[in-house]
């Protein structure tokens, strides 16, 4: 019989620590030099996580030109827990590092001497995407911030203005990329191009052009799945596609049932991925429901099946306006949606029922992504040698938002 928990088997052990929280992970790491060397650098631990890991929700709170340095992040299979939600702490478990201080440059010529942060723009295989937007350098960074690193991505063709940055993956050749959307600065508005860098390299090329529109934002709608990143965009009628591994635009018709009108009112459809399949929500205020399709096989257009219909109605009889955002679905089943610049809601299709979370603090500026913690090392996610480190966590003890 043993006496502590660290003389059992490290294997045993390891298998108790995966199924951890993260938080409670993290303060165990803190307090125990041996679970923190089971942890770090364990490719057996590191396999484990990758097998037992599930979804979590990173925010960024401050407008683009003064958002905070901190990633904070909820951990919806704990958090939203009816029980959980009054005692709830958003942590910090990032802090975001400052590429360059002083005397940047911004599109229409402003100069600023005042600290340039990084805006989270996406997530992708565990990693996160960040941009110092709106600066003509366009410096950006992924890290991962389980790891706690961190490499800087070299700067943009200054002749050209971004309209949107995105970091993708492409399985064949087992890269990460960043997409640059762009047009010229003093250019034709309806020319808009795409650049790509590999991660690691220090060049960006020339794809030719896209068909997306000037309306085409860091504030699309978008999703990453299977190699593909997808976005809503006004200026175009379906939902536009990215293949990083062909590094080729497309797109793919909404479902054919939604109407002329509906398609028009795309700040009412929102799209994201349940159980590995993109799927599309369409919010019919009007019927106080949202409307769920769900693209059964992946790339297929003739695929999309109306999956759930949302019961939207409250005591209040006003109907929610707006987008909600299907995130993710939940152990027990239920489907975790994010009613855009509000709140957290959790759909239950065995009663049908649906619940507001109840954090009302959402509906100050933030951006949000959802993310899959992962130990694996940044050195080795993206084979690259230029990693840097923190070695301190945020103290958690800042105020928010």
């Amino acid at each position: 019989m043993v006496e502590a928990l660290t003389d059992l088997p490290p294997n045993v052990l390891m298998e108790i620590l995966v199924r951890l929280p993260l938080k409670t992970l993290f303060v165990s790491r803190c307090v125990c030099k041996n679970f923190l060397g089971l942890t770090s650098l364990n490719p057996h631990f590191i396999g484990l996580d990758a097998a037992n890991a599930t979804q979590i929700l990173m925010l960024q709170f401050g407008e683009d030109f003064k958002p905070s340095d901190l990633l904070r992040f909820i951990d919806p299979e704990l958090d939203i827990a009816p029980e959980f939600v009054k005692k709830f702490i958003l942590k910090p478990l990032f802090h975001i590092p400052q590429i360059r201080k002083r005397n940047v440059i911004y599109y229409r010529g402003a100069v600023t001497d005042e600290e340039n942060l990084c805006v989270l723009v996406n997530s992708c295989n565990g990693l996160l995407y960040l941009v110092r937007r709106h600066a003509l350098d366009e410096r950006s960074l992924v890290c991962n911030p389980v790891t706690n690193e961190y490499v800087v991505i070299p700067g943009v063709d200054t002749r050209f203005e971004t309209m949107s940055m995105w970091l993708g993956f492409s399985p064949g050749c087992n890269k990460y990329k960043v997409l640059r959307i762009v047009s010229l600065i003093n250019g034709d508005p309806a020319n808009v191009g795409a650049q790509v860098l590999v991660v690691g390299s220090n060049s960006w090329r020339d794809i030719g052009h896209t068909f997306l529109g000037r309306e085409h934002s860091w504030d699309s709608c978008s999703t990453f799945l299977n190699g593909v990143m997808y976005w809503l965009d006004n200026s175009w009628k379906d939902i536009v596609s990215f293949d990083f591994e062909r590094e080729m635009f497309g797109d793919i018709a909404l479902p054919s049932e939604l109407g002329e009108e509906q398609v028009r009112n795309k700040h009412f459809m929102s799209i994201g991925v349940l159980k590995g399949c993109l799927c599309l929500s369409y919010n019919v205020h009007n019927d106080h429901h949202v409307d769920i399709w769900v693209m059964t096989k992946h790339g297929n257009q003739g695929s999309w099946r109306k999956e759930f219909i949302v019961d939207t109605a409250r005591p209040t009889g006003r109907p929610p306006f707006g987008q909600f955002k299907p995130l993710q679905v939940l152990r027990n089943g239920q489907i975790l949606m994010l009613w855009i610049g509000n709140d957290l809601v959790c759909y239950d299709p065995r009663n049908k029922s649906l619940r507001f979370v109840g954090f009302h603090w959402l509906n100050v500026n933030h951006r949000m992504a959802a993310f899959t913690p992962s130990f694996v090392p940044l050195k080795d996610a993206l084979k690259v040698d230029n990693v840097r480190k923190h070695y301190k966590r945020p103290s958690g003890k800042e105020d928010y938002p």
